[in-house]
This record gives structure tokens, sequence and C-alpha cells, in this order.
């Protein structure tokens, strides 16, 4: 899948390192946004010296796009924004709720080793997160 910047991913370019994912509908990029930049940013500084050692990803549903949509993800690409999977096949489409982020975190094996679906990140959460990610690498 390719991200925002034009970014290829998939099996091969994250092998090894353990991952993050945070999916949503289109209809909440908002939320994923807002959860995903609370998450990604308090675990920059939490892993500092060790967060290019994790690679965080968001994606999203865009099976069923629009022009507004593909604005948005235009204009994006000249901001400062962590990576965002642009789903148009709608491959990760799988467990995603309405209103929520769809939260998994993977081994370096690529095993699942936590999921949760989120409203909100606040502190509590991030260091919850902070120390599963801590425990694997």
């Amino acid at each position: 899948m390719t991200d925002q910047y034009g970014k290829h991913y998939n099996n091969i370019t994250i092998k090894g390192k353990p991952s993050v994912f945070l999916g949503c509908e289109i209809k909440d990029v908002e939320l994923c946004r807002k959860v995903g930049r609370k998450i990604y940013w308090k675990m920059q500084n939490l892993l500092w010296k060790d967060a290019d050692k994790i690679i965080f990803l968001s994606y999203l549903n865009l099976k069923e796009t629009n022009q507004l949509v593909e604005k948005y993800i235009e204009e994006s690409k000249s901001k400062q924004f962590e990576a965002v999977l642009l789903d148009r096949k709608g491959e990760l489409i799988h467990g995603l709720e309405s209103e929520k982020a769809f939260l998994r975190i993977f081994d370096r094996k690529g095993k699942e080793i936590h999921r949760e679906y989120l409203e909100t990140a606040n502190d509590e959460k991030v260091k919850e997160l902070y120390a599963i990610l801590k425990n694997i690498l």
C-alpha cells in the first residue's frame, strides 16, 4: 500500500520491526488524525532513541472515496503528518468500526500482540501503549 507521500509499504518493508497500525473509516478521518497524532507524537518523545525501531502507520478505508477526500489528502502532503496508508481497495477494512479508531500492535515477527478500539487518546493510554512497545523492543 502507498501512503500520502507516495512511499510504499508491504510485508517486506516492515519485516523485523514492531508495528503500530491505527485504522479508521473515511468518515472518521478527524478522529483518526486526533488519536493518531496524540499517540505518534507522544511516542516519538517517549521512545526518542528507539523511535526509528518501530513503524507507526495509520490507514484509512478509501474504498468509497470522493473528490473532497482526495483534495484533503493532496493538501496534507505539504504538512508534517505521520504516514497514512491509502487503502483504496478496502484491504485493511476487517475490524474497522464506525466512530472508533482501530489500534493494533504487532511484534517483530508480525504477530498481533495488542488490539483495541479508541474514541480518544490521553496521556494514560499513551503510557500504557508505551509500556507494550518498550517490552517488545
